[in-house]
């Protein structure tokens, strides 16, 4: 009778563990889903805002042959165009799954493992990658203005140097300081959920 009521208590054990590690995985899960399409949604408007850049991009290629451009002017098209072409494939690489999992609780630890680097790339991008993106499209812009602004006066030269690396300044830091401050908020926890779940594991 003793063996009876030990096996049914294991038993019970076993199934509160399955229930707890189902609840557990399916509230995890469905923080990653909601900032998978947040990352999906910002990468589809990024993809459509730099197909429109471009777009610009070609046109000014084709129709300024004939206006004797120095090479400054396809040197600084080229580089800005690899640069965006760059960090588009970087931003769609944040993207966490591409397929739905169908049961995370079967192989928790090898989910969590992988969501845990994807997660601290995705940080890496906003802490480290977009400063230097700053400053690279920078670098793509005096290049181009070498030869646009070439025969424009010192005045409108200052003018314009200086709106685009103000704006770049600016903009920029705002862009990336709201980012970090959203990652604390949203990308933070989840991190430290899946860290949790993998040190179960050891």
């Amino acid at each position: 009778m003793n063996d009876f009521n030990d096996l049914q208590n294991d038993w019970k054990s076993v199934s509160s563990n399955e229930l707890q590690r189902k609840a557990q995985s399916d509230s995890l899960f469905g923080k990653l889903k909601k900032l998978q399409l947040k990352i999906v949604f910002g990468n589809l408007l990024m993809s459509i805002s730099f197909a429109i850049v471009f777009a610009v991009f070609i046109w000014l290629w084709n129709e300024n042959p004939l206006k004797g451009r120095s090479d400054n002017f396809y040197l600084g098209l080229t580089f800005m165009f690899i640069l965006l072409s760059v960090t588009l494939a970087m931003m769609w690489y944040r993207v966490l799954f591409w397929r739905t999992p169908n049961d995370i609780s079967e192989n928790m630890k090898a989910f969590a493992t992988k969501m845990l680097k994807k997660l601290h790339y995705f940080k890496w991008i906003t802490n480290f990658f977009m400063p230097v993106y700053l400053v690279l499209l920078a670098v793509g812009m005096t290049i181009y203005f070498q030869d646009v602004l070439r025969e424009a006066s010192l005045q409108f030269k200052l003018i314009a140097y200086g709106m685009t690396y103000a704006w770049l300044l600016i903009v920029g830091f705002i862009i990336v300081r709201k980012k970090q401050r959203k990652n604390n908020k949203d990308v933070d926890p989840i991190i430290e959920n899946l860290e949790e779940v993998l040190a179960n594991f050891k």
